[in-house]
């Protein structure tokens, strides 16, 4: 009995690029259509029932990138891989944000194509529809039992969260943050110290207070200020993130660029010291650079990902491929940024990493 061939549609304003690719996955007995643009995509999208989809991401009028938000939001089982003459980190992070299942660059040679497009056939595909309203009597598909509250990290993985200790991590974190976000205690006395007997530290105080109450305190801990001129308001709590760089210049340039902008920056030079400060108390984001001796490839982002899913990671290295940054957002990584960066660019990529974990 013959099995069905497995269906492919091919996007591409470039005709000739666009009968390449069907006739190089004709050979291995695929059955491809091939669209000119992103209507006639969708049009064929409609009547016919694809198993992947070889999108270009530049053609006139609506661009790749357009074309897959539209594909994602219709057909989000849909697996597409991005395919491009103009190959860069930005784009192929954002395709594998929005969805994409990989990415290719032109000129690709026949067994590159077929090996991208067998590899992606064989991926299982995670359920990523979240209903806004569960049917009466079904349970929510983004419905943890582990955590027995709403998840989107449950909706993505079709799974719990993996953890040693079988506590939900949103929930473990939370239970952290109220434990220790009243924990001023300095470790040890410091410069700023504001008492020899208890080694209140000013840095510290102001973090969980404000600047004005940390001034305000006198050697005995009291604050010399009418309490009725205080902000009524609790302050709003600092932002703590965890650099995780083997180089010790990288880690003092980071707490240089973000301090001043209201962020926390701690840093860790080893995979051993990350693992136990993740381990004693939560943070709100980690910068983990992609080389760190001991480290084979992206391990420790997954190990960091799985174990902490709802912590955003940013990956930094002066080893910038697509093919990485593909890889990276796959695995979890909220962004993607290459060695030697801008101040402005570090920090644009910190604030777009909060606002997708908000």
């Amino acid at each position: 009995m013959k099995t069905q061939a497995n269906k492919i549609l091919v996007v591409d304003d470039e005709v000739t690029a666009g009968r390449s690719m069907e006739k190089i996955l004709a050979r291995k007995g695929f059955a491809v259509d091939v669209a000119l643009n992103a209507n006639d995509g969708l049009n064929k999208m409609e009547k016919e029932l694809f198993e992947l989809v070889l999108l270009d991401i530049m053609m006139p009028q609506v661009n790749g990138i357009e074309l897959l938000k539209i594909i994602k939001e219709r057909w989000p089982n849909l697996k597409v891989i991005m395919v491009t003459g103009y190959p860069s980190i930005e784009t192929a992070v954002k395709a594998t944000r929005l969805g994409a299942l990989d990415y290719i660059s032109k000129p690709f040679t026949p067994d590159e194509l077929r090996e991208k497009v067998e590899q992606a056939l064989e991926e299982a595909t995670s359920a990523k529809v979240i209903p806004i309203r569960p049917v009466e009597g079904e349970v929510s598909t983004s419905f943890c039992p582990l955590g027995e509250q709403e998840c989107e990290i449950y909706a993505k993985k079709g799974r719990s969260c993996k953890t040693k200790d079988g506590i939900c991590p949103k929930v473990k974190k939370m239970k952290l943050k109220a434990k220790t976000g009243s924990r001023f205690l300095a470790q040890e006395i410091g410069k700023s110290a504001i008492d020899i007997d208890l080694p209140f530290d000013y840095d510290e105080v102001a973090k969980y207070t404000s600047p004005t109450y940390a001034n305000a305190l006198d050697g005995s801990e009291m604050p010399m200020v009418d309490w009725e001129g205080l902000p009524k308001e609790a302050p709003a709590a600092v932002p703590e993130i965890l650099v995780i760089d083997d180089e010790v210049v990288v880690g003092n340039s980071i707490r240089k660029i973000l301090k001043p902008r209201g962020y926390h920056v701690e840093h860790a030079e080893t995979p051993q010291a990350a693992l136990e400060i993740l381990s004693e108390r939560p943070v709100d984001m980690i910068l983990l650079d992609m080389k760190i001796p001991g480290v084979k490839g992206l391990e420790l982002l997954e190990a960091i990902t799985e174990e902490h899913p709802t912590t955003p990671v940013i990956m930094i290295t002066g080893y910038a491929t697509v093919q990485t940054a593909v890889e990276s957002i796959k695995l979890g990584a909220t962004d993607y940024v290459p060695k030697p960066f801008t101040p402005d660019e570090l920090y644009q990529a910190v604030e777009r990493g909060f606002k997708r974990a908000a």
